[in-house]
């Protein structure tokens, strides 16, 4: 089996040694330099970093969402024009919040967040205040996850500013505080298989400490003049994937309702001190389906009118315009829209909106039928903070649930709702499986409190059951897999591997144990036709009788089953 090094072995580098950049400290400028090129040297690491993924399944996204949250804090703190290292960590901190994507992702948007208030006042960033801001993301990172563990990218971070810590109190110089950080990196992140059993048991390193390691690696290398010394993988990067999920604002067109007739409008708004509650109020009578996110110096806007010269003219009252964008609807668009506004329509009115995630058109189709709002996303692209908290914005009611539907977007979904004026509350659903199950209990006559408590007593009954191939060879939970063989997943926790597609079925079953269950349903996803998936539930029935089933066209990726048993 192929473990997935880290990096080779990091010797100490004594104080006095740095050469390259001889400052003590680094200037604004000096400061967005080195963030840029962290950002390029980290993107050929990408897909490294995503086969570093515990379960050997095509869904390994950790450096994606570490890349795109990185790249949206790069083109912040690019467009802030920032005199002093702590407004652009601040502008830097700003875009990464809003672009965060995953629990690493929203780890790392801590950590930067964390500098920000460590330099907050200095004109430069030196290695004393790059201590603090560690020292501080850390512990921002830890409050920000539900359940921390050791053994991962937070156990990295806290090592890292202990590290810069000690190193900042005898020298002062940015490089060797970061020098300090990635020899710690480098070696914590070596001992996150002994930490953790689940990575010692799949031969791999925790992909978001390796991140961070990448990162820190890429900083000490720009203030030293130096290679860095993670290698460069061979692997190379998948083209178009990362660019496709950047602008959030571009998927809304296709996530309104029959209120998008007219023009797409999209804007920055800038100003010194937005009256923003009367700029809301302004706006939102001039259109609809007005997403509007910031603060009082930088709002982005987003809606549909029928006026858009009549929008940007309100708007000049307000601050300076920037990146304005109008679009024209299409007649392909409103037949969209028209369709699933149909199926909205048929959902009684509720003071409580929900917003779910899910990717398929078969299961969109069935949140929407529900009266869910989409967020696209899921395996292998997961939605950012701004994704989820522009569809709660865009739901009519005040009261607002969330279904992340995985595992690694409920701590997004957390933070979409802590940032929302709207009463918004996560039922942490860890899969499509529970989020249906948990949509299903909600009750129209009952209020928010009574409705949370039964969405989440509903995700304890139901099993959740997953089959896919294998991307590579693993030994996890005990279960020795080899690639291309079909895996069978049960509520998260791999439990079959077989060369035969209905064998992983009957097995994964038979660990389920459905003697006591009453439903079973196949959502049958990408790579499997009708006709296989109706074989397979014949025999389902002919080894367990009582079981009544039904079959979803679920159009997921990646996964060609998946199962719920209720």
């Amino acid at each position: 089996m192929k473990h997935h090094e880290p990096a080779r072995e990091l010797p100490r580098e004594p104080a006095g040694s740095i050469e390259g950049h001889p400052d003590v400290a680094w200037s604004a400028p000096l400061l967005l330099c080195a963030l840029e090129s962290a950002l390029e040297r980290f993107r050929p690491h990408v897909p490294s970093i995503n086969a570093l993924n515990v379960f050997p399944v095509p869904d390994g996204d950790t450096g994606t969402n570490m890349l795109l949250t990185l790249e949206a804090a790069v083109r912040a703190a690019q467009g802030a024009r920032a005199q002093t290292a702590g407004h652009l960590l601040r502008e830097a901190a700003r875009g990464a919040l809003m672009g965060a994507r995953g629990n690493s992702g929203v780890i790392l948007c801590q950590v930067i967040a964390g500098l920000a208030e460590g330099v907050d006042g200095q004109l430069t960033l030196d290695g004393t205040a790059l201590a603090r801001g560690l020292t501080a993301g850390a512990r921002l990172a830890y409050q920000a996850v539900l359940n921390p563990v050791e053994g991962t990218m937070l156990t990295v971070l806290r090592e890292m500013a202990q590290a810069a810590t000690t190193a900042a109190e005898s020298d002062p110089r940015i490089a060797g505080a970061l020098l300090a950080a990635r020899q710690a990196a480098i070696q914590t992140v070596r001992r996150t298989p002994e930490l953790l059993a689940i990575l010692r048991q799949a031969g791999v390193v925790d992909a978001g400490g390796q991140g961070l390691a990448v990162i820190v690696d890429a900083l000490a290398a720009f203030a030293t003049g130096a290679k860095p010394l993670i290698e460069l993988p061979e692997i190379p990067v998948a083209e178009g994937r990362i660019a496709e999920s950047m602008e959030f604002l571009d998927r809304l067109d296709e996530l309104h309702g029959e209120e998008t007739f007219g023009y797409c409008t999209d804007f920055v708004l800038m100003g010194e001190d937005i009256a923003v509650d009367e700029f809301r109020q302004r706006i939102q009578e001039l259109g609809a389906s007005a997403v509007i996110v910031g603060d009082r110096r930088t709002l982005k806007v987003h809606l549909h009118t029928e006026h858009p010269g009549l929008v940007l003219e309100a708007a000049l009252a307000f601050g300076e315009l920037h990146a304005v964008r109008i679009d024209n609807m299409n007649a392909q668009t409103r037949e969209l829209l028209a369709e699933r506004e149909a199926a909205r329509a048929q959902v009684p009115d509720s003071p409580i909106g929900v917003v779910a995630v899910a990717s398929g058109e078969g299961l969109i189709r069935v949140f929407e039928g529900l009266g869910a709002t989409v967020v696209p996303g899921g395996p292998t692209m997961n939605p950012s903070t701004e994704d989820i908290l522009s569809a709660i914005e865009r739901v009519p009611q005040g009261q607002v649930i969330i279904l992340p539907n995985d595992p690694n977007i409920v701590t997004t979904a957390q933070q979409a709702a802590r940032l929302t004026r709207k009463q918004a509350c996560v039922v942490p659903s860890r899969s499509v499986q529970q989020g249906i199950a948990a949509l299903a209990a909600l009750s129209f006559a009952e209020n928010l409190e009574e409705n949370i408590q039964a969405m989440s007593e509903a995700l304890q009954h139901v099993r959740s059951l997953a089959v896919t191939r294998a991307t590579r060879d693993a030994t996890v939970d005990e279960v020795d897999v080899k690639k291309g063989q079909f895996i069978g997943l049960l509520d998260d926790r791999l439990v079959v591997a077989t060369d035969d597609l209905a064998s992983a079925v009957t097995a994964l079953l038979e660990q389920a144990d459905p003697s006591s269950a009453e439903l079973l349903t196949i959502f049958s996803g990408e790579g499997i036709g009708s006709a296989a998936v109706q074989e397979l539930a014949g025999s389902i029935r002919a080894r367990w009788p009582h079981l009544e089933i039904e079959i979803v066209a679920g159009g997921q990726p990646h996964y060609p089953l998946l199962l719920s048993l209720e």
